[in-house]
């Protein structure tokens, strides 16, 4: 059975007490993070309103055991923990059935990691990519490791795999690295409708240019409206979600339709955030028909008083030169 092994070390080194306030924090994101990691490969999102589904709660029940400022975690393969998924092939293709939920979750926060240590050299030049398998509140999940060090933690190491190490300072890199993620963009893709999973509303489409897999999240669908549109050429629009690189994530769709030749050839493409983006143009300047204008009419009062004909010659010339 597998077991991970997560040390802590606490801010004060000679105390060899452990707070159960820490633990439950950190079991805390241990779990929450685990659900997220699992919906994020089968969905495309780490979490949405409302409760999972009941076999991500199966499997993120973990066993532990603690001594010596070391957690023992035990986390089941999913084939183990929920067999009447996995041992039905194509159920979750996304998915090793060998792997524990646990393990997913590892394999995010090492994107994480990797994402951030690899942002410097990517300053420098490098133009290095690391696949990013997190999206903006599975980054928010991993924040929560605050609350472990508001504990009196000083470090949380897990020595299985990798040997992550979190501290403090990691808190703070995950809250910039989510402030960063592209925001959402509305696409249009067209391709074929793959599969259709009535229970999340979740679909896989085949792109019409070189057959790439997009996941996405469609409006709640009759099942008779479903199976028309599966295995056909259909044209997907609604806001698509992209990572930290510019890779789509996942659509949620508005729309699902039978797509022309000519959305297949206009919308055929994988997008990405880069190629959603179009350079802001200058606003035109108006076009501005000049009308002329009627002199400003300036009134004033003139006391008069009976004049000879000389002086009403010069009344006609102050009106002309006030008109």
């Amino acid at each position: 059975m597998p077991v991970y092994r997560i040390q802590i070390k606490n801010k004060n080194a000679e105390n060899r007490m452990m707070s159960v306030t820490l633990l439950q924090a950190l079991l805390s994101v241990l779990i929450e993070g685990s659900k997220g990691a699992l919906r994020l490969r089968t969905e495309g999102r780490s979490m949405m309103r409302g409760a999972p589904p009941q076999w991500i709660k199966t499997a993120t029940q973990f066993s532990i055991a603690f001594q010596e400022n070391q957690l023992e975690v035990e986390s089941l393969p999913l084939l183990e923990v929920v067999p009447e998924l996995f041992e039905k092939s194509g159920m979750f293709p996304e998915l090793n059935p060998e792997w524990s939920s646990l393990d997913y979750f590892q394999e995010s926060l090492t994107s994480a990691i990797l994402t951030l240590n690899l942002s410097q050299y990517h300053k420098m030049g490098n133009s290095r990519m690391v696949e990013s398998i997190y999206d903006s509140p599975l980054l928010y999940a991993f924040q929560r490791f605050r609350y472990v060090f508001n504990q009196g933690a000083a470090l949380v190491q897990f020595v299985n795999g990798k040997g992550l190490q979190i501290t403090p300072e990691s808190v703070t890199a995950f809250k910039e690295l989510e402030a960063n993620l592209p925001p959402p963009t509305k696409v249009k893709v067209a391709g074929k409708l793959q599969a259709i999973r009535m229970s999340d509303r979740t679909f896989r489409l085949s792109t019409a240019q070189h057959q790439q897999v997009i996941k996405g999240i469609v409006k709640p669908l009759i099942q008779k409206a479903a199976q028309a549109l599966l295995s056909k050429e259909v044209l997907v629009s609604g806001l698509a979600y992209f990572t930290s690189n510019g890779k789509i994530l996942r659509i949620e769709a508005d729309h699902v339709l039978m797509a022309g030749e000519d959305e297949l050839a206009s919308y055929g493409k994988l997008p990405s955030f880069l190629s959603v983006l179009e350079p802001k143009k200058p606003d035109p300047k108006p076009l501005i028909k000049e009308v002329p204008q009627e002199p400003q009419i300036i009134q004033t009062q003139v006391k008069t008083t009976p004049q000879t004909s000389g002086n009403d010659d010069e009344m006609v010339q102050w009106r002309e030169r006030f008109s």
